[in-house]
């Protein structure tokens, strides 16, 4: 089916000059903060990681790391089961998403961390979603009073806005209620939400994998596509909030 002008899911509303600045202001400083605590991850897993390396008490638990990872890998896909089944209830319960990714990077690697970590982090808010469309919304209002532009920018989410606001400082619990409140297509808050979730996903999914790597260069590198990763993505925000705000 393709969306009419009048899908009220699909046509974003403009926003008056107030909410626009409002909203500008949070951006920028959710997007630092997010930069900072990216930074302070790195830092603190590089500084752990060189000392490792010549200490041999700590070398020791690099070497441990190892074994367990041998340990997930013989346990077979029943770990990944029950790795996303943990997450996505952790994620439905308003569990911060970030410390889940790092330690499914460290567990599965980076690759299969990214994938377990995305696809149970949106099947969890997707949960909340789905239940706020039944009642489920009392104390994520009340929450939400302490962001009056929330619900404006969300009267009306197109996948970019869905996006956009993945980026700012709100708990994730807070959005999935308010909007599972809003018309917004299952479909949009999905891949929205997806694509939203994904730059962080990947930088604390690489810090996690890149805690415990027998090689120190290994570790670095991880650690600079972290950083990478997290300019890249707040540049992207940056883009989608002028559009919007063009909108």
């Amino acid at each position: 089916m393709i969306p009419t002008p009048d899908d009220p899911a699909q046509e974003p509303e403009e926003l008056d000059a107030s909410i626009v600045t409002a909203v500008e202001q949070e951006t920028s400083r959710a997007l630092g903060k997010e930069t900072r605590q990216v930074l302070y991850a790195v830092l603190l897993v590089a500084a752990f990681m060189a000392l490792a390396h010549f200490t041999p008490q700590l070398k020791a638990w690099i070497d441990d790391v190892q074994v367990w990872k041998k340990m997930v890998r013989d346990f077979g896909w029943g770990a990944h089961a029950i790795f996303m089944a943990a997450c996505a209830a952790g994620v439905m319960l308003g569990v911060p998403r970030l410390p889940l990714c790092a330690a499914a990077g460290l567990v599965f690697g980076f690759g299969q961390g990214l994938l377990l970590s995305l696809v149970a982090s949106t099947l969890g808010s997707y949960g909340v979603f789905v239940l706020s469309r039944h009642g489920f919304r009392r104390a994520a209002e009340s929450r939400a009073a302490r962001w009056p532009w929330l619900k404006k920018l969300l009267k009306k989410p197109s996948v970019l806005r869905v996006f956009w606001v993945r980026q700012l400082m709100v708990p994730g619990l807070v959005l999935n209620v308010l909007l599972g409140m809003t018309p917004v297509k299952h479909t949009r808050f999905l891949l929205g939400t997806l694509l939203g979730y994904l730059p962080l996903n990947v930088a604390f999914c690489l810090v996690g994998s890149g805690l415990g790597k027998g090689s120190l260069a290994t570790t670095m590198t991880q650690l600079l596509g972290a950083m990478a990763v997290i300019n890249i993505a707040a540049w992207l925000v940056y883009r989608v909030m002028k559009k919007q705000k063009n909108a």
